[in-house]
């Protein structure tokens, strides 16, 4: 796979991109990323990049020539995959980064400071991308968690199966991923449950099931409610529920 980082800060990436799962998938050649510095076709002897916007109003926009200076002399190609960073775009999840992670080629475009000319995103983008309601300073640090959730699905892992009762992942239903353990069994009075002992893979996955509901449950009843739930399930919930209230009184 072959991933394009346009920005005007290709030393942004040096660290993140040398260590973890990024690390793995470029030193194993699973994945080769190209950092290219957009100041290398900015103009005039300060390598100008940005201008005022028409109409007014604080900051600099990146401007439409910086980029079209950029694809005269690197043609876009028919397999490239372009996407542009924007509050506009569609919402960045776990779907989605399973479906880029299928792209052979793709080309990331990263704004900065107020923007990009709206012209960029017409012209080049086939795609927009946000990956939540909240501003950052620009597009780097936004490429680098699509990235990172893209080598995910690449091999970076090491191990597959890791990615199965990952949360969001198909096979957890929508459910946050149950609670964790390991050694020691007892830790400042907080023990490990007996069911993850007992050796009894049957009723392991029930605790599990359970678990997962319940931490949906609390933290996130926004994908809660989207959860297909049994009867059995209801009646997990409704237990949890009723200990909870007894715990409180």
């Amino acid at each position: 796979m072959n991933i394009k980082i346009l920005t005007l800060f290709d030393d942004y990436f040096d660290s993140p991109f040398s260590t973890g799962i990024i690390g793995n998938c470029i030193n194993h050649d699973i994945v080769n990323v190209d950092i290219v510095n957009l100041r290398e076709y900015g103009t005039g002897n300060y390598k100008k990049c940005d201008d005022y916007p028409y109409g007014g109003g604080p900051g600099l926009i990146m401007t439409a020539d910086l980029f079209n200076r950029y694809y005269e002399n690197n043609p876009k190609k028919s397999d490239d995959y372009t996407v542009l960073f924007s509050p506009t775009g569609t919402v960045f999840n776990q779907a989605k980064a399973k479906e880029l992670s299928m792209k052979d080629n793709i080309t990331f475009i990263l704004g900065h400071y107020e923007g990009i000319d709206s012209r960029v995103e017409t012209t080049y983008a086939d795609e927009s991308i946000s990956i939540g309601d909240y501003v950052l300073s620009g597009g780097e640090a936004a490429s680098i968690v699509v990235v990172d959730a893209i080598c995910r699905y690449k091999g970076g892992l090491g191990n597959e199966n890791s990615l199965i009762d990952d949360t969001f992942e198909e096979g957890t239903n929508g459910l946050l991923e149950y609670e964790q353990y390991t050694r020691p069994l007892e830790i400042n009075n907080l023990k490990v449950p007996s069911v993850l002992l007992s050796g009894d893979h049957k009723k392991i996955r029930e605790f599990r099931r359970i678990q997962s509901l319940i931490r949906t449950f609390t933290y996130r009843q926004d994908l809660f409610v989207k959860v297909d739930i049994t009867k059995k399930d209801i009646f997990a919930i409704y237990d949890y529920l009723a200990k909870k209230s007894n715990n409180n009184s």
